[in-house]
Order: C-alpha cells, then structure tokens, then sequence
C-alpha cells in the first residue's frame, strides 16, 4: 500500500484518537519574512511553516491528542482555520515532523541519503567568482560574432565540453553547499541524458538561506557561462554547440540552475499546507481552484513569464545570428505568397472550433440535466399511489421497526409481538391526532405520509413548529413524565400512524429500553435526524451530541443569553420561537432547528445582541467545553461549523484577532 492511501485511510484517526508528538529531531531554518523551514535530520524531509505554525506544532512537545488541543488554541484565541490545521498536522505526519503513537509514519527517501563530501568551497571568492563567470560569458557572446561547427569532431567536442561543464558545476555547488555546513544528497551519474552527467541533490540549500540558495545556483551556472566565454574568444566554431548547453541550464522548467537563482531572488517559500493537499477536505475541486487562485505568488509568476519570453527571444536571436538569417526577407516572402491570409483563417476556424465545442459541451451538459429532470417527473407522475387505507400485513411492520430509530437493536421476538399490539390509525388532512393539555394515552410511530407539530399560541392560533415524517415518533413525553401533551399534531396530509398503548409501550419498549434511552433517541436522536444543521452528521455523532445536550425549558419572554455576558452554551432550539434582539431591535427570527451561540464559543468572546423567547420554547444546549471537545472529535462537524459561523460573519471566523465579533447579523 502506498504511503499516500495509507495516510487518506488513517486521517480520522490520526486527527481525532492518535497520540501525537514533535519529532525531537527536528532543525528549523532562520525565519524569512515570517517563514521557516523545519527538517526532519534523519529522515531529511522538509516542512515549510509559516511562525505562528511553528509555534502550534511546539504545542506536541508532549504526547497530545489535536483534539485535546483544539479546546485550548480555541480558548486562548490561537485557532489557525481548520482546513489549514488539519493539514498542516497531516502534512507533519507524512514528512516525519509528527510522529504517531510513538512512532513515525514518514517513509524515508532512500534517494536522500547524505554523501561524504571531503571539498568544500567558501562563500566570499567563490559567489563572486561566478558572478564574474557569468558576466564574461554573456558579454563575450553578445559582442563576437557567432561561429557554426563545421565537422563532426567539432560537434562531439563541444558536446563532450557541455557534459564537461554540467558535472563541474554540480561538483561546485555540492563543495559551496558543504561550505555552508549543509548536506549534499544523492551523488550519482546520470547516464540516460541528453548530456550525460554528474549530478547531486542540493536541496538541503533551502535551510541555509536565500543567499546559500543563490550562491549554489551561481555555481552550477558558472562552468557552462566561463567555457562558452572562452570559446567564443579563442574557438569561435564551438560556441554555437556550447549554447545548446547554455540554454539547457537556463532552461525555465522550474528545475534549472537558472529557475533556482530566479526562485531564490524574487519567489516566496510556499507554504506546506498551501499545495499538494493531503487533508481529504481539502482535496475538493473547489478548494484546490480556490487555492490555486489564492497562494500563487503572482509577482513571482509575472516575473517567471518575462524570463520565458526572453529566454525563447534569445534563442531566436542567437540561431538568426548564427545562420545568418534575413528575417526581413524571409518576412515579406511569407506575407507575399499569402502565407500571413492562411495564418489568420487557421488562427479564425481554431478559435471558432474552441467556442463552438465549449457551447456544444456545456449545452450537452444542461439538456442532459433537464432529460434526467423530465424522466423524474415522468416517473413520479406514472407512479401508482400508495393506498394507505388498505391492510398492512405484519411483516410490512416488523421490516418499518426494523428501520425505526428507536427500535433498533430490539430483538425480533419484541418486534413481532409490537406489530402484533399496534392498531393502524388514519388520519386525513388538517385531522388532529392529539391537542396539546389533552390526556395522552398512545404512542404514535409515523408509518406512511406526514403530520404536524403545532403549538398553540396565547391568540389561539395554531404556529407550526416542525413536520415529522416516516419512521418517526411522537407522544413518549405524556407517557414517559405521565403528563398532559406538550404540543398538538395535526396531519399534513392522508397518513397512516400505528398506536401503542401505554401499558404496551412500558411493558414493550421502557422495559428493554429505559427510561432515558427513549427519551433521548425520540426527543433528541430522532429530532437531530430531522433538522438540516445534522444531515451529513456521522451516526456516532448524533449519539455523541444527543447525549451531551441536555432539554432547557425558556417561557416566553425570558432572556436566553444577554448582551455583554459571556456565553457557555451552545444552543439548538427544540421548539418554540426566539428572536435577535440588538439596540432595541428586532434584529432576526429563530425557529426550530435553528441554533446560537457558537459563534461566541468559538471566539472566545461576549454575546453583543440579546436572545429572547417570543414562545415557550425548548433548546438543546451543550455546554461550552463539551461542544468544543465535540467538533474536536469529529473533524468534519467542526468544519462545518466553522463555515457557517464564517457565513454569518460574513468573513473567516478564524484565525482569530482581539475583536469581538457580533454573534447575529441580519439573516
């Protein structure tokens, strides 16, 4: 198994339950504009950080769990964004910078292995030297005259001389490297090239320093630019051979000696956690454009493009002069035969076939869309209705209690003898199963179609609180608490509901059950089932969050959170109506499955707008170190968190500065 499907298989684990501690190993560069280098000694891996993260990564000196740490860098307002910190601590993981339950993960490059290298070279002579070399060789070439092999012999010559040359300056830059005490890798001879020669790995120059970068790359130049000086002074016909070697080491692919230089002069260190995703979150479509777009060093690109350009011009300069070409005459010749008509036509119809293949794609896309769309409706319209008035056969509901939240798990002997108890009970439209302070007597499981939660408000009219569908449960409060019902439900539409009794449903369900089972999975578990905020939430989530939130009663008018106070409690509104009040005013409405207060609990700051309770209402609320220790453990609901409170807020929620933000804005 690769490593990389090795790390996308285990990330839930390393980023929620692994044991995680900084590498004592470790060396960091000196900072440059804010960014360091990190490299794993033995291993020889690199990790580019920015300062803030090398001080996060500090924080695994000792053996911490992240989501131990995440409460802390929360609470003491250091939280970086969570995609950039889940991939940052991946990232050292796979260079070794982290290791895992006591043991690295990283796999070593057998190719980075550190070569003994007896010569070394000092900085001062030998960067100016190059220098010098470099100037004697542009110069001469620019001002004699461009002298063509005319043998064979002359061709292996210069040949010889490239290859010559490419092994010097990979030898003077490994010694230059040794000089300023770094490590040389990989020494081999490349035999499969164009130009076969020494070569040696000097990537270790990024932890001395721009100037040790520059100074190596200075080096590998020096050789190819002093020989085809010399050439052009004293053995004119080698020159243009030489300058097939010029150009390959200023070859702008991003690897060349020359891109070296020019990265080390004017590129910013990209960050680790900027490119080459890790994080499965991060690996979206999406986010990489996003990331493409944002963390590109833009004046480095401009920069990197004018060197193109001038590196592709002088190549034409140099074969004109060489071959003494007539640019002008061969120009008016072209335009002359027609040449420059038929270049404009095949540019025309090129770029019409671009235009018109996009519009074909993307209307073949949409009228793919629509067909699917048409063929649903079609579909759903030719399908015979489900007569729900007719005999439900008792294997129909054992197989619906099998699917009930609440009842799974329950043994089948159980299930049978339920769907031997229940009573099936139709409702019509706008019918009323139960009014709210009636006697309760009857637990109702939602078999087909769908009924209303309605509360009856002070006017005597009926507000909509939620709708249940399915395989959901209503009515346990009454029976569980021996109380009046708490709300009334009406049918939305033509439902079949199935009735248990409720000596049937103490005997049955609370007695193999318990009390407080029940009421979690049917007020808690089946209510987060419904709500949008926990669609994508991961079963053991659910369970987590269920158990954690407790029911908190608010009547209407009591202030739920205060401006100015500091908040504790995430709150997530069971039922009822609450409103955003800021300066006096109305500032929005929450209804249920609505929720607040995470926002001041991921900041760290005081609530700046009252929450007041138009209605009786009921909150899950979750207590501030629990809720933190929650998204903790389950990266993905941390993140989602962190995009809705970016939303509300209308900019990044992270990282964070010393401002306390509005929890409300206008929704």
């Amino acid at each position: 198994m690769s490593s990389i499907l090795f790390y996308w298989m285990d990330q839930a684990y390393i980023l929620t339950r692994a044991r995680l501690k900084l590498s004592p190993d470790i060396e960091a560069s000196q900072p440059e504009h804010g960014v360091l280098i990190l490299k794993n000694v033995p291993l020889k891996t690199y990790l580019v950080v920015e300062e803030d993260q090398w001080r996060l990564l500090r924080n695994f000196r000792q053996e911490t769990l992240l989501q131990e740490l995440l409460p802390k860098l929360i609470t003491e307002r250091k939280c970086p964004p969570m995609r950039s910190l889940y991939e940052l601590v991946m990232k050292a993981v796979v260079t070794g910078i982290i290791s895992v339950d006591g043991r690295s993960l990283a796999q070593t490059d057998q190719q980075n292995r550190a070569v003994e290298w007896a010569h070394s070279l000092r900085f001062g002579m030998a960067h100016w030297f190059g220098v010098a070399a470099i100037l004697f060789g542009f110069l001469t070439v620019l001002f004699r005259p461009l002298g063509t092999p005319t043998s064979l012999s002359e061709i292996l010559i210069g040949w010889l001389l490239i290859c010559g040359c490419l092994t010097a300056g990979y030898f003077l830059s490994g010694c230059l490297l040794v000089g300023f005490e770094r490590e040389v890798y990989s020494a081999s001879f490349r035999w499969k090239h164009a130009f076969p020669h020494f070569y040696c790995n000097v990537e270790d120059g990024r932890m001395g320093g721009r100037l040790c970068e520059m100074s190596v790359a200075l080096m590998q130049l020096t050789p190819m630019f002093f020989m085809t000086g010399v050439a052009a002074l004293w053995y004119p016909k080698l020159v243009y051979v030489l300058l097939l070697g010029v150009f390959y080491v200023t070859l702008p692919n991003g690897k060349s000696p020359a891109s070296l230089l020019l990265r080390s002069l004017y590129r910013r260190y990209p960050l680790s956690t900027t490119h080459d995703f890790i994080f499965v979150q991060n690996r979206l479509l999406w986010t990489l454009i996003n990331a493409r777009v944002k963390f590109t060093d833009k004046s480095y690109l401009l920069i990197f493009g004018a060197y193109t350009l001038v590196w592709l011009f002088t190549i034409c300069v140099a074969n004109i002069n060489a071959f003494d070409l007539n640019l002008k005459g061969l120009t008016d010749r072209y335009v002359t035969s027609g040449g420059a008509a038929i270049t404009v036509v095949i540019v025309f119809i090129q770029m019409a076939a671009t235009i018109l293949g996009s519009m074909a794609m993307i209307a073949w896309i949409a009228a793919k869309n629509v067909i699917h769309v048409v063929e649903q409706l079609e579909a759903r319209r030719h399908k015979p209705p489900k007569m729900i008035n007719q005999e439900v056969f008792g294997e129909d509901v054992i197989r619906y209690f099998q699917e009930t939240l609440l009842l799974k798990g329950v043994s089948a002997p159980i299930l049978e003898e339920l769907s031997e108890r229940v009573e099936g009970v139709i409702v019509d439209p706008k019918q009323y199963v139960c009014k709210e302070g009636e006697e309760g007597e009857h637990l109702y499981f939602v078999f087909d179609g769908a009924v209303e939660v309605l509360m009856e408000l002070k006017s005597g009219r009926p507000l909509k609180i939620t709708e249940l569908a399915q395989g959901d449960v209503f009515g346990e409060i009454a029976l569980l608490h021996n109380v009046p019902r708490t709300r009334s439900i009406r049918a939305s539409r033509k439902s079949l509901l199935l009735a248990l009794s409720r000596e049937d449903f103490q005997q049955l369900i609370v007695r193999h059950i318990g009390v407080r089972d029940v009421e979690e999975i049917i007020r808690k578990q089946s209510f987060l089932h419904r709500i949008d905020l926990c669609q994508n939430w991961h079963p053991q989530a659910l369970t987590a969050f269920s158990r954690l939130a407790s029911i908190a009663e608010f009547k209407a008018g009591d202030t739920v959170i205060r401006k100015g106070m500091r908040n504790q409690f995430f709150y997530l509104i069971y039922d009822g109506l609450l409103e955003v009040v800021a300066e006096g005013k109305r500032v929005a409405k929450l209804a249920t499955g609505e929720f607040f207060g995470e926002i001041s609990l991921l900041q760290n700051s005081t609530a700046t707008a009252d929450i007041v309770a138009i209605t009786d209402s009921h909150c899950l609320v979750v207590q501030r170190r629990d809720f933190l220790q929650f998204i903790g453990k389950d990266f993905l609901v941390g993140l989602q968190f962190e995009d809705i409170s970016s939303k509300r807020l209308k900019h990044p929620i992270f990282p964070l500065t010393g401002v306390a933000y509005d929890d409300f804005t206008d929704r």
